[in-house]
């Protein structure tokens, strides 16, 4: 599996006491090079975006704001929380970068692993087209998905996406494009007020959206059983030469920017049942992006588990269907019965999509 760094991503600032501060990737990147020795990851450094590419989902207006806000120095903001610097600019290029680098790895003929974990920021799930928000740039994983679709005819790609707050830019920017499937897990209501589960996709990319809108205190259980009983079987429908992971680890029970219950071994739980999925689906071939997750002792931990998972070729090796994932986490309709908190919701998204 390739990993994805470079300390250059430590510069961007969004000032003082911010949430989202170098210090997180500082002890991602420390976790990670602590692994055990049987975890042989292959680490790569990415190459700087040019502007050209961020115009295959930004405005040329919007870059240039950002591109003369980092060279006046100082610190500005796009919006209430979210910082430009004099490095944001190189930094927000790198970040883009960062997945296209992962994607040429992964991609081209050959390739010696068909997964990446990117390590960066920003991060890039709230960046519109033709605006920053909630602590983004530039949208990586829009951006990855546009970069393969140009460069190795990727048609069909899936992106799901388990950060605490809705992707509402993600979201919005393939939302009548049925070549993508955005799914989302996240606290509902909450920062940034989308991510309702009416939320389908509009036009031809009309369902091609899913949310799974979370009451605060939710745990594995509705993860786990959203992913069973409404992800796979949807991702199977669709057949994804491509799945994208917007990787948010603000939904820790630790991490006080949200009210959800996830822990590390949750997140190794997630990541399997979706590397087991990308075997039988899309040749292995997965991204993997770093977006929030701000508690830096359960988020480094976390980042650990997503990439141990991906890793765990024996584990994953023994799923072969779905049923393998109820049997490996011991889910029954007693377990969908007594554990799961949002039943209403996930009975609902089903009978949406036509899974009952």
């Amino acid at each position: 599996m390739y990993f994805i760094y470079d300390k250059f991503y430590l510069k961007h600032e969004n000032g003082p006491f911010h949430p989202e501060s170098p210090e997180r990737l500082k002890n991602i990147k420390e976790a990670v090079d602590s692994m055990a020795p049987e975890y042989t990851l292959k680490y790569i450094s990415p190459f700087k975006a040019d502007e050209k590419q961020i115009e295959m989902v930004h405005y040329t207006e919007y870059i240039k704001k950002v591109k003369r806000l980092s060279s006046e120095g100082g610190l500005s903001f796009l919006d209430a929380d979210t910082g430009v610097n004099k490095y944001t600019y190189s930094c927000a290029l790198l970040a883009a970068g960062g997945c296209f680098t992962g994607l040429d790895h992964i991609l081209k003929a050959g390739a010696l692993s068909r997964r990446f974990f990117l390590a960066c920021r920003p991060p890039g799930h709230h960046a519109f087209p033709y605006r920053g928000s909630g602590f983004c740039i530039f949208n990586n994983i829009a951006l990855g998905i546009k970069y393969a679709r140009v460069k190795y005819g990727i048609k069909k790609v899936a992106v799901v996406d388990f950060d605490a707050h809705h992707g509402n830019a993600t979201q919005e920017i393939f939302y009548e494009d049925a070549g993508v499937f955005y799914m989302s897990m996240h606290q509902y209501p909450y920062y940034p007020g989308t991510g309702d589960l009416d939320e389908v996709g509009y036009g031809t990319g009309e369902g091609f959206n899913l949310n799974l809108p979370f009451a605060s205190g939710t745990k594995e259980p509705d993860y786990l059983v959203s992913i069973i009983d409404i992800i796979l079987p949807l991702l199977e429908k669709f057949e994804p030469e491509l799945i994208m992971v917007s990787a948010g680890y603000d939904s820790h029970l630790d991490d006080r920017i949200s009210s959800l219950g996830l822990l590390e071994e949750s997140y190794y739980n997630i990541m399997l049942a979706l590397s087991a999925f990308t075997r039988w689906s899309c040749n292995s071939r997965m991204g993997i992006v770093l977006e929030g997750g701000y508690n830096h002792i359960s988020t480094s931990r976390s980042v650990v588990s997503t990439i141990s998972a991906c890793m765990d070729d024996y584990a994953a090796g023994k799923i072969k269907k779905l049923g393998d994932l109820e049997t490996l986490f011991g889910i029954d309709g007693s377990y969908r019965k007594k554990l799961v908190r949002n039943r209403d919701i996930i009975d609902k998204v089903k009978k949406n999509f036509n899974l009952d």
